[in-house]
């Protein structure tokens, strides 16, 4: 099996002189590569390198054969789905046109969801038959079905695959399994399931040697403690003999001089002794590939049970000549710190909902009403537009907060924005930074939110932070609207109704 790409001796270092990995050596062939790794390490820089957008500051990278990308975010271009098509100079197969089901080629890319336009660009770029196929975060945004076409897409392909992904379902279909870190890179030659069990293992095992090292610094201080009292003991008795004068001068003095070397002798040997456990507390500690993770929380907000959060009575919306969105009209009421998820297909007008309740309805006609309560929100969306892109991460927090500048910088290092990152453009943040940058405005800012709206908020975290943020929602006492296709997430915040708008009705979820 010939590889398709080489990295030889290849390093990488950005101009402000920071290094992603250095003296890189991989070969890529015809399997399923899953890459993992905590936010902002570095992965969308390594498929970079691999696709030729990038060049590596040291070393060599050999493609042999056409090497394509399908970019986590894209601008989708104000032309139609069938004129970005016919730009690629492309036909359809029969794969791609499961992935494309029921888009109609006569829309403007910029008017697919998230999930429509991802499946689009993921057909473009497989029925031109590339060697190899990068995908990036390839399920954020897709409903059921479209998960299944892309599962079934990487099972298919003849080619190999890079798959950059935090989706616990589609990681399961990787051959092998390249981890990045804060240690480097490191190569797995085996599948999911088989890595998190082995990576637990090392991290129980790495965290036993640490403890360990901690519990003998302990007990050498404590030993340490007890000899020096000993010995101080000594000494205020023979000074007190020698005080009485049961002692000859020349004596006392030796036994002065003797005590003083003795102090010594227990401060140098144990302090000795407990140096070197610090250091091989460190030492283990070191070996650790830490993943960084969120530890700001929640403040407990209180809603009344019969606040009222929203309300649709015979609502609907469309836009210009288009068909009303939804197939039936939209009659719920959710009152109190409810827990409810909004489900359907995409483009089954999840997020028109939320922008319609928030007030914006980008010129849409609509019939019936649609009630929002008065309450504190923090509405967040897929591509997390509050943020100011042209304003660093500080800048973004600062111009809504009361906080002094150390306060900021404080609760910024709890959303994993420590030192002088806090300084870094929201334009440069990956997906991920952006959803931690957008909840560190909200939290930071002194409006604690009754009511939290997420859109699909797990699609750019990495699985650490995933589960970080289920722990948080799980703990807050407020009022929770989700829209998510990850149902191992929606599972684990206890959701207690949906309103599914493919039968156009709100229901009560199971528990």
């Amino acid at each position: 099996m010939s590889a398709t790409a080489i990295f030889s001796g290849v390093a990488f270092e950005f101009p402000n002189g920071r290094k992603i990995f250095s003296d890189l050596n991989l070969s890529f062939d015809r399997k399923v590569y899953a890459l993992v790794g905590p936010n902002g390490v570095g992965k969308t820089t390594l498929a970079r390198l691999l696709t030729g957008d990038l060049q590596p500051t040291q070393g060599r990278i050999r493609n042999h054969g056409r090497v394509a990308v399908v970019a986590q975010r894209l601008v989708a271009p104000d032309i139609s789905v069938e004129e970005f098509i016919e730009s690629r100079r492309i036909q359809w197969e029969s794969l791609s046109e499961r992935l494309t089901e029921n888009i109609e080629y006569s829309r403007l890319c910029s008017q697919l969801s998230g999930g429509e336009w991802m499946r689009v660009r993921i057909a473009a770029e497989l029925v031109a038959d590339p060697d190899f196929l990068v995908l990036d975060e390839p399920t954020n945004d897709l409903d059921r079905d479209g998960r299944a076409a892309v599962e079934t897409l990487i099972r298919e392909f003849r080619g190999g695959i890079l798959l950059i992904a935090h989706d616990r379902e589609i990681l399961r279909l990787a051959d092998e399994i390249l981890e990045l870190s804060n240690q480097g890179l490191a190569q797995f030659g085996f599948g999911w399931e088989r890595y998190r069990q082995e990576r637990s293992a090392e991290r129980t095992r790495l965290g036993q040697q640490l403890e360990s090292a901690k519990q003998l610094r302990t007990r050498l201080d404590e030993e340490r403690r007890k000899a020096l009292a000993r010995q101080d003991k000594r000494s205020r008795k023979g000074a007190a003999e020698a005080a009485r004068g049961g002692m000859p001068r020349i004596l006392a003095g030796g036994l002065k001089r003797k005590a003083e070397v003795t102090y010594g002798a227990i401060d140098v040997t144990t302090s000795e002794r407990a140096e070197r456990a610090v250091s091989e507390a460190y030492e283990a500690y070191s070996r650790l590939k830490i993943d960084p993770q969120m530890y700001a929380d929640l403040p407990t907000v209180r809603v009344d049970n019969q606040r009222l959060i929203l309300q649709a009575e015979d609502f609907n919306l469309r836009y210009g000549a288009n068909s009303w969105l939804y197939s039936e009209n939209l009659t719920f009421t959710w009152r109190g710190p409810v827990r409810a998820v909004i489900r359907g297909a995409n483009g089954s007008g999840k997020s028109s909902l939320l922008k319609a309740a928030l007030g914006d309805l980008m010129n849409a006609e609509t019939r019936g009403r649609l009630n929002f309560g008065k309450i504190k929100c923090l509405y967040v969306d897929q591509r997390c537009a509050q943020l100011d892109d042209e304003r660093d991460v500080f800048a973004n927090v600062r111009e809504k907060s009361t906080l002094s500048e150390s306060e900021i910088r404080s609760g910024l290092a709890k959303f994993l924005f420590p030192a002088d990152s806090v300084f870094l453009k929201a334009k440069d943040l990956s997906g991920g930074e952006r959803l931690r940058a957008t909840l560190a405005c909200a939290y930071l800012s002194g409006a604690v939110p009754e009511l939290l709206i997420l859109d699909e908020p797990t699609n750019n975290l990495d699985l650490v932070n995933i589960e970080f943020l289920e722990g948080l929602l799980q703990a807050y006492t407020g009022a929770l609207i989700l829209i998510s296709h990850d149902e191992s997430f929606v599972e684990a915040v206890n959701v207690e109704r949906e309103l599914n708008l493919s039968a156009g009705v709100a229901t009560s979820a199971a528990t």
